[in-house]
């Protein structure tokens, strides 16, 4: 669809409505006494998330209606808060991992073309891109209009605009320079100034524009979105030295052989003669966060090559190694299921270990899924595949990983 067909000014003039209203709810939010995390993070979010869709449907911007699968976790997300008491770490990843889905969810609607691979780069476009030219198109319906009388009103709204604040400051010079006249302005305007709470309505005035400005540039940025389909694709596929990559792999690989040998004699015939003071307990504890820490390498290398790169198209050993990396990999997350469990049979379920049993479990099932796209080349959505494994983690660490769960699992084991 064509810049023109979207930014027309019966368009503008709904966006402009339906955002103003929602600034208006933002600033009253500001202004009740309730609850800070429901007032300044899940209500603005659901004002946000009615709002945007109300206006794609008008604008009849839905393209892609899976896009609503977005929508489980979002609420999920959102309604934790009142149904499971949160753990405080979740909270804080909540208020960064929902403006990010948002933003998918919104681009993915209006558009089939949308790579979630590239959502952090079209994450900062939403928020940033050209914020001064969005908002010369609050003005479009009064420029398009034929009405003498609405060009008056916008001429006249532009004029206070500016000559308003240049007026203030005369009038801050003047009451300085003469104290008359000081006392003069006081009288005509301080039993007003006064009535109007000046400072409160300062303060909600500027809540308003910033929030409008935030929310008018990122609408307009979504219908760019659309306009432009050119920044929707995906990247192309880099050129890569196959013997240097080989190379690579090969080397990283060999370093994953000596690590499986070592793990298997430290559990059996144990050669290196580790101390007897060694126990189970401090062998699951050692160096297990490492060991997550190198399967996400793994993993980024992994999807590097398949995703990045035409290596495997253009050399079967590539896949090979790679999958050789994956098997490790798993291999590895066994270890680390092994130490874990060796842990909690000696200390019992925390929140921090069952988050990590979680974290492990989806690390599992996204290297299965990769080592099947390695050995029959299968072609799906990997990306809203991937997408919706790493949501379900977070959701259900959000629903299991609290203290009342915890309590409940350690009295069954």
């Amino acid at each position: 669809m064509k810049e023109n067909e979207l930014f027309t000014s019966k368009a503008i003039k709904l966006i402009t409505l339906i955002i103003g209203l929602s600034s208006i709810f933002f600033m009253i939010l500001d202004n009740i006494e309730m609850d800070y995390y429901v007032s300044q993070f899940i209500l603005p979010i659901s004002i946000i998330l009615i709002g945007f869709i109300f206006l794609l449907k008008k604008l009849k911007l839905e393209y892609n209606k899976k896009a609503y699968y977005f929508l489980i976790p979002i609420c999920l997300i959102l309604l934790s808060y009142f149904i499971i008491k949160v753990d405080d770490s979740n909270l804080s990843l909540n208020i960064l991992i929902t403006p990010i889905l948002l933003s998918i969810f919104f681009l993915s609607l209006t558009s089939k073309n949308y790579q979630i691979s590239n959502f952090i780069k079209y994450f900062f476009y939403l928020l940033f891109h050209k914020i001064e030219d969005n908002l010369k198109y609050v003005t479009l319906p009064f420029k398009e209009s034929k009405n003498e009388k609405n060009k008056n009103i916008y001429n006249i709204f532009i004029g206070c605009i500016i000559g308003i604040p240049i007026a203030t400051i005369l009038l801050m010079l003047l009451s300085s320079a003469d104290m008359y006249f000081s006392v003069f302005v006081n009288k005509i305007f301080g039993s007003i100034l006064n009535s109007l709470n000046i400072e409160n309505s300062i303060f909600n005035i500027v809540s308003f524009l910033i929030t409008f400005v935030c929310l008018f540039s990122v609408f307009i940025n979504i219908l760019h979105c659309k306009s432009e389909e050119k920044i929707l694709k995906e990247n192309k596929r880099k050129e890569i030295n196959i013997s240097i990559s080989s190379t690579i792999l090969i080397i990283i690989n060999f370093v994953f052989v000596l690590f499986l040998i070592s793990e298997i004699s430290k559990i059996t015939v144990n050669f290196l003669q580790l101390p007897i003071e060694y126990t189970y307990a401090e062998y699951a504890r050692e160096g297990f966060f490492q060991l997550l820490g190198v399967t996400l390498i793994n993993i980024s290398i992994i999807f590097y090559y398949i995703y990045k790169t035409n290596a495997l198209e253009k050399n079967i050993n590539i896949r090979k190694l790679l999958l050789l990396l994956a098997i490790f990999s798993i291999l590895l997350i066994f270890n680390s299921y092994y130490r874990m469990f060796l842990y909690i049979n000696a200390y019992k379920f925390t929140v921090l270990r069952l988050q990590v049993i979680l974290f492990l479990t989806m690390e599992l099932i996204l290297f299965l899924l990769t080592i099947k796209k390695l050995v029959y080349k299968v072609k799906y959505n990997e990306s809203f595949v991937y997408m919706m494994i790493v949501l379900t983690t977070y959701t259900l660490n959000l629903y299991l990983c609290s203290e009342p769960i915890i309590k409940i699992i350690n009295n069954l084991i």
